[in-house]
């Protein structure tokens, strides 16, 4: 287990004994507490989005006390040794990837990329390793920390990451447990178009994966521990990826903030999509600071969605859309600093 990183955090995971409980005023350990939280189920809790997250008050000193009670702790509504114990060894029903579950359950160490990683992907999908998205795009099941997409044949990239990692555990959850159909999952997700036609529909009802059971079984994946550390390494490999073709075409963009921001744009139109839109922003506003280069993309990045979509879903995705954008500009989550990716 790599350390969190936050004294009260590590303090109590190796014996400590001062409680995080009501009205704490270290707003990153009662954060931890609250991502914990989450991932077991207590989702009327606020995430990092929020205002209110790293705030101890009533809410998540109900769900400790539920959460102790569970398991047949003290009551106490505060978090000690042993409640913390608990939120990291028990396997959580949806959990995030946030700093504490990474670093404490994956195993993973926080900083660099991997701290921007699970900012973005708690901006994209709250976090959730089992976050999916029935067709409502037109790219088919999009699904994980970073949606994966079949369209772009993404979700095949990921699946093929699974197999290669633990081959029997994909073929038990994806196949049933038979080895002809996981197959048969790999050969059509790398078919042209992730195997759909235009409007995102299968052209083969065995593998309409946003019915059941396959629904059921990504979520299943979503539960197991490697293939979390999958999908953290998938994530991180595609941010590298975006980071080294961004810094051909845009080296001036050097903080933490710019970059994540060019990497969620690049997640959602593709390293191309977001050359394109700089460029253009560039092309019209050669001299603009970096602030009103990033608002520029934010602009144009709507519009672009604007376009595509005309359905009944258009607007929720419009407006997701640019909160995203204007999230990634304003956060205090990141910073203003050159950006170390190590």
């Amino acid at each position: 287990m790599a350390l969190c990183g936050i004294p009260r955090i590590d303090g109590l995971a190796a014996g400590g004994n001062v409680p995080i409980g009501r009205n704490d005023a270290d707003r990153e350990a009662v954060g931890v507490v609250q991502d914990f939280l989450i991932g077991h189920g207590y989702n009327r809790l606020p995430d990092i989005r929020d205002r209110l997250h790293g705030t101890y008050g009533p809410r998540t000193e109900e769900a400790v006390r539920a959460f102790q009670q569970s398991f047949g702790l003290s009551m106490t509504g505060s978090v000690d040794r042993s409640t913390l114990s608990r939120m990291v060894d028990v396997r959580a029903a949806s959990p995030i990837a946030c700093r504490g579950y990474l670093t404490m359950v994956l195993d993973e160490k926080f900083g660099g990329m991997t701290r921007v990683m699970s900012v973005t992907t708690q901006f994209e999908g709250a976090g959730k390793f089992s976050a999916i998205n029935r067709n409502t795009d037109g790219a088919g099941l999009s699904f994980g920390l970073i949606q994966w997409a079949q369209k772009p044949l993404r979700l095949n990239e990921l699946l093929r990451a699974f197999d290669a990692d633990k081959h029997d555990l994909f073929v038990t959850i994806f196949g049933g447990g038979s080895v002809q159909t996981a197959s048969g999952l790999l050969q059509h997700t790398s078919r042209p178009s992730g195997g759909l036609d235009p409007s995102g529909a299968t052209i083969d009802q065995g593998f309409n994966l946003i019915q059941e059971p396959w629904i059921s079984r990504f979520r299943a994946s979503a539960a197991e521990r490697e293939f979390q550390k999958t999908q953290v390494k998938c994530a991180l490999a595609a941010f590298r990826k975006s980071l080294n073709q961004m810094q051909t075409y845009a080296p001036e963009l050097r903080s933490e903030r710019a970059i994540s921001f060019v990497l969620d744009l690049a997640n959602q139109h593709g390293d191309g999509g977001a050359r394109q839109i700089y460029q253009k922003v560039r092309g019209l506003q050669p001299g603009a600071s970096i602030p009103n280069v990033l608002l520029a993309m934010q602009q144009e990045s709507v519009e672009i969605v604007r376009r595509k979509f005309t359905g009944p879903n258009a607007e929720d995705i419009i407006n997701a859309t640019n909160d995203r954008r204007h999230a990634f500009r304003t956060t205090t989550l990141l910073s203003d600093e050159v950006f170390d990716p190590n």
